[in-house]
C-alpha cells in the first residue's frame, strides 16, 4: 500500500479546515422563502383591500347601525376606491398565482411576478397622484363626519361639551393625510422592489431556467 494513502485528509488533520461549500443549497432556498412570503403578502393584501373598500362603501350603514348617521363619501372618493379595489384584486391574484408557481418550480412564476412588480409599482405611482388630487374632498369628508357625529352626540344630555370630538383643523388634516400617503406609498412599493432584486439575481435566473414546466400545470 502506498504510504501516501495512509495520510489523513486535510479535514481530518486540521480542525480548522473549511467545511464543504453549500452555497448552491443555500441559494436554492430563495424559492421557499420569497415564494412563501409573496403568497402571504398577496393574501393579506387582498384581505386589507377588501376591508378598506367595505369601510368606504358601507361605512355609513355601519355607523347608522351604531346609532350615528354620517355623510356618504364624495363620488370621486367612491369611484377611486372602486377602481383601486378592482385593479389591486387582479394584481393580488397575480402575486398569489406567481408565488404558488415558484413554490412548484414552475418557471412561469418568475415571469408572472416580474409582471406584477412592474404593474404594482406603476399603480403605486398612479395611486399617489390620485390620492393627492382627491386630497381635499377626502379631508372635507372626514371633517363632515366629525361635525355630524358632534351634532348627534350633543343631543345626548349625558355628554358634556368638552367630551365631544374636536373638529380637525383643515390644514393640519391635509398635512397628516399627505404624510400618510407618502408612508403608504413607500410601504406598498417595498415588496415589489424586493422581489425585483431577488428575481433578477443571476443565480436565481439560472435556477429558474433549469426548472421543467410541470406537465399537469393548470395554467
Amino acid at each position: 500500500m502506498d504510504p501516501a494513502d495512509e495520510r489523513p485528509s486535510v479535514s481530518e488533520s486540521s480542525p480548522y479546515a473549511p467545511y464543504p461549500d453549500d452555497r448552491s443549497e443555500r441559494q436554492s432556498r430563495w424559492r421557499i422563502v420569497f415564494g412563501s412570503l409573496s403568497l402571504v403578502v398577496g393574501v393579506m393584501g387582498l384581505c386589507m383591500q377588501g376591508i378598506a373598500a367595505a369601510m368606504v362603501a358601507f361605512g355609513d350603514r355601519a355607523s347608522a347601525a351604531s346609532g350615528f348617521t354620517v355623510p356618504s363619501p364624495p363620488p370621486t372618493v367612491l369611484w377611486l376606491t372602486v377602481v383601486q379595489f378592482g385593479l389591486l384584486t387582479v394584481l393580488g391574484v397575480m402575486l398569489i398565482v406567481g408565488a404558488a408557481m415558484l413554490l412548484r418550480r414552475d418557471p412561469r412564476g418568475r415571469a408572472l411576478i416580474l409582471s406584477w412588480v412592474v404593474a404594482r409599482l406603476l399603480l403605486v405611482v398612479l395611486g399617489l397622484g390620485a390620492a393627492v388630487l382627491t386630497l381635499k374632498p377626502q379631508v372635507e369628508w372626514q371633517i363632515e363626519i366629525v361635525a355630524s357625529v358632534r351634532e348627534q352626540m350633543r343631543k345626548d344630555p349625558a355628554i358634556r361639551e368638552d367630551q365631544l370630538p374636536p373638529i380637525p383643523d383643515r390644514a393640519e388634516a391635509e398635512t397628516q393625510a399627505l404624510r400618510g400617503i407618502g408612508i403608504a406609498s413607500i410601504f406598498f412599493a417595498t415588496w415589489p422592489f424586493v422581489m425585483a432584486i431577488v428575481l433578477t439575481r443571476p443565480f436565481v435566473k439560472a435556477e429558474v431556467d433549469s426548472w421543467r414546466r410541470p406537465a399537469n400545470s393548470p395554467l
